[in-house]
């Protein structure tokens, strides 16, 4: 037997092991490089999160200067805030009422005027030449009344003349009775003595001339007693003839006094000519209806103008006061009617030239109608305007006071900061460290947010410095520099767009 044979056959499995090693050595190699691959892999993608993790970390431990404010409680306004527009209280365009050459302007365009004040002067020639022509004819009809009335006065005399003859008459007549009354009683007397003395003269008792004498007296008181009949006929006809006469004179005198009236008419027919030309006069002194600032003259001195031309000489519109004309949600309505009900609401405006001073008015008017367009409905304010700061076409910010809420509570809007899940501040704890703690803010009004929901008033609020502080980080407030939470600061409500907000 060879030694060799177990050597052989070991070289043998040696080469027969080669290609598995140089196999197994690759796919080491490969997973190594994979290793390496994915670790730079994981740095490259970690490395933002530990730049942050390691800013926030530097934010906790570094110590930042901070100003702070303390939360405090107040009596604030309940108010609505708007968009308003001022409009003049009145607006007149001046037009002509006469026809005629301007012979005079008496103001200045953008001139303040008062009512009543000259403005234009028209040629007023003809209308003083139609006055004296018109006082002329009334000078000649009151004349004719003048002498209408004289007919009158003796055509009444007339009447009292013959009522005076009536009179007399009347009286005639009635002394003519009494005459025939006495007469009467005679001729029955002398009638009775002849009837006796006539039979005393059948009996031979006396004698025929006796008998005679007293029938002659008889028949002389019968002839007595007829002429007295005759006599009150007579004084009955004057009588009558006199109230014929009076009949006569009261119808002329009705005839003077419809000729009086007929005479008068005409007199107040030529005064109404009289006092329309002195209108017509009047028209060509154009005065100022109102009071306001006139606005561009049209039509300048020298122009001849039409009488109710549609072409304005002058507009003027009334500024003192004025109004200031805006709209709200009509969801506000309620509230605006319900405080209403104590008295007047007040209105403030201001303007971006007021350096912040507000205006301020009354509310005089709520409209009737909601616009269904818009939602909202629109209100007035009246301001006094004193100063002449509003003028008609402006846009201001209109603040409605509808009442007070106690106790709300306030902090310096500074304080409030926005972020991406909303409002929020920092809140200093007790550690010298800060909280990020969400807020909701209802209103804000110089300077002052109004906190609905958030922090509890003593709590205090960073108001500078936030840039750079996330919740935990240390900070040290600046000394001297602490500011108050503003408690004697009014308040205004946060609006709702730019027709309102809610209380």
């Amino acid at each position: 037997m060879s030694v060799d044979i177990p050597n052989e056959s070991f070289e043998e499995k040696n080469l027969e092991l080669k290609p598995n090693k140089r196999r197994i050595g690759l796919v080491l190699l490969g997973v190594l490089l994979l290793a390496v691959l994915g670790f730079f892999g994981i740095r490259a993608f970690a490395k933002p999160n530990t730049s942050n993790t390691k800013s926030e970390r530097r934010g906790r431990l570094a110590v930042t200067p901070v100003t702070v404010a303390t939360i405090g409680q107040k009596t604030v306004p309940v108010q609505l805030q708007a968009i308003g527009n001022v409009q003049a209280a009145s607006t007149v365009s001046v037009t002509p009422e006469a026809s005629g050459r301007i012979t005079g302007v008496y103001f200045k365009k953008g001139q303040d005027v008062q009512k009543g004040q000259l403005l234009f002067a028209l040629d007023d020639r003809s209308q003083n030449a139609a006055i004296q022509q018109a006082q002329g004819t009334v000078a000649k009809d009151q004349a004719q009344v003048q002498q209408a009335r004289a007919t009158l006065a003796k055509d009444l005399g007339l009447i009292q003349q013959a009522q005076a003859t009536l009179v007399k008459d009347q009286a005639l007549v009635k002394q003519a009775q009494a005459t025939l009354a006495k007469d009467r009683a005679q001729a029955e007397y002398a009638q009775g003595q002849s009837d006796r003395y006539n039979q005393l003269y059948s009996k031979g008792a006396i004698s025929q001339d006796q008998a005679q004498q007293y029938s002659a007296n008889s028949r002389s008181a019968a002839a007595t007693l007829q002429a007295d009949r005759e006599a009150i006929a007579n004084d009955q006809a004057g009588v009558k003839s006199d109230l014929v006469a009076i009949q006569n004179a009261q119808a002329v005198v009705k005839g003077d006094q419809a000729a009086i009236a007929n005479a008068e008419a005409v007199v107040r027919a030529d005064q109404g000519a009289l006092d329309n030309a002195q209108v017509q006069l009047s028209y060509s002194k154009i005065y100022a209806p109102i009071s306001g600032r006139a606005g561009n003259i049209l039509v300048t001195q020298g122009n001849v103008v039409q009488a109710n031309s549609t072409t304005a000489l002058v507009t003027i519109a009334q500024i003192r006061p004025i109004q200031v004309a805006f709209s709200i949600p009509e969801t506000n309505l309620p509230q605006v009617q319900k405080y209403m009900q104590n008295g007047k609401l007040k209105v403030d405006v201001t303007f971006p030239d007021s350096n912040g001073n507000s205006i301020p008015g009354v509310l005089s008017f709520v409209n009737n109608t909601v616009d269904n367009t818009t939602g909202t409905i629109q209100l007035i304010g009246d301001f006094d305007n004193a100063q002449g700061h509003l003028f008609p076409g402006q846009f201001v910010n209109a603040t409605l006071t509808l009442t007070q809420q106690p106790n709300a509570t306030v902090v310096p809007a500074q304080a409030v900061q926005n972020g991406p899940n909303g409002q929020f501040v920092f809140v200093v704890k007790p550690d010298m460290t800060v909280e990020n703690v969400p807020v909701t803010v209802s209103n804000t009004i110089n300077g002052l947010d109004v906190i609905e929901k958030g922090p509890q008033p003593g709590s205090q609020v960073v108001t500078d410095g936030q840039a750079n502080l996330v919740s935990g980080s240390k900070i040290r407030i600046k000394t001297g520099l602490n500011s108050p939470s503003g408690n004697e600061q009014p308040r205004k409500h946060r609006s709702s767009g730019s027709s309102g907000g809610n209380s």
